[in-house]
């Protein structure tokens, strides 16, 4: 499957996913999978997109008394099943697995911060919070190995038992940027295995409940930005961004754009 470069006039990645400073690496990596559907579809579960936004601070429109970001937030429907809106949540976490299978960039602890993180999602009023983990594989690795490596089964199973004990979500991606293609294409490589369909382990469902304040303030922004953003042919399958240089929203095409349109500025390095 091809994916088009991020860069917009030249066609080349500027980092590697997989050599790149860890802050620059989470937003590139939400920018990847997000300019392709079938990466990004299983994450609706099934259900219909309306938007989708990436990287929004919570502080958008709800007075300030949250400073975090919420790294991916979406409005769905189950139509035909309901008519009903509905909205999740993600905080996403970016891992790297070497060709020989071993984990790069793991942290004591971290399963407790991720944990506090997502308590940070259900106080702001989040209706529905999961953990997306991606793993950025290093080229060589699907074709040699199946996923997950044993250096990563056991924390898994801790993330899936102590998420499930709290009600969080847990989804996991893990693709393989190619790069010996020719300039301004790039690949992803996934278990053969695997349903071409269904190409996340949706391994833990959350539990929901109807959204509160101030997220709803927040989705309400977003919605009414996105409803008198001008039309565009499927501007459901643009993101929403926010850029911090002008402190405005933007719809993007998320296959090709990664400059501000209004300042100009480069959005992805913005954290």
């Amino acid at each position: 499957m091809v994916v088009p470069s991020l860069q917009s006039d030249t066609p080349t990645l500027n980092v590697s996913l997989f050599d790149s400073a860890p802050q620059y690496r989470e937003k590139a990596a939400l920018w990847y999978i997000f300019s392709d559907f079938s990466l990004f579809a299983p994450l609706a579960g099934g259900r219909v997109w309306k938007w989708f936004a990436i990287n929004i601070p919570m502080d958008l429109g709800t007075g300030g008394a949250f400073t975090r970001d919420i790294d991916i937030v979406a409005r769905l429907h189950d139509f035909p099943r309901s008519q009903d809106w509905f909205y999740r949540t993600w905080e996403v976490k970016v891992s790297l697995v070497c060709k020989d299978g071993t984990p790069r960039s793991v942290k004591v602890g971290k399963l407790n911060r991720t944990l506090s993180q997502l308590k940070g999602y259900r106080k702001f009023g989040s209706p529905d919070v999961s953990l997306l983990d991606l793993y950025i594989c290093e080229e060589g690795y699907i074709r040699l190995n199946s996923f997950p490596p044993p250096t990563l089964a056991e924390g898994i199973s801790n993330k899936i038992a102590e998420l499930r004990r709290h009600g969080f979500g847990y989804q996991l991606l893990p693709f393989e940027p190619d790069s010996r293609l020719p300039s301004g294409v790039w690949t992803y490589k996934l278990p053969t295995a695997w349903s071409p369909l269904r190409n996340t382990f949706d391994l833990v469902p959350p539990k929901t409940a109807g959204p509160e304040q101030p997220f709803s303030r927040f989705a309400y922004r977003l919605n009414e930005f996105f409803e008198n953003a001008n039309d565009r042919s499927g501007k459901s399958f643009n993101q929403i961004v926010y850029c911090r240089q002008c402190r405005g929203l933007q719809l993007l095409r998320a296959k090709y754009d990664h400059l501000c349109p209004a300042c100009k500025a480069d959005l992805i390095p913005q954290f």
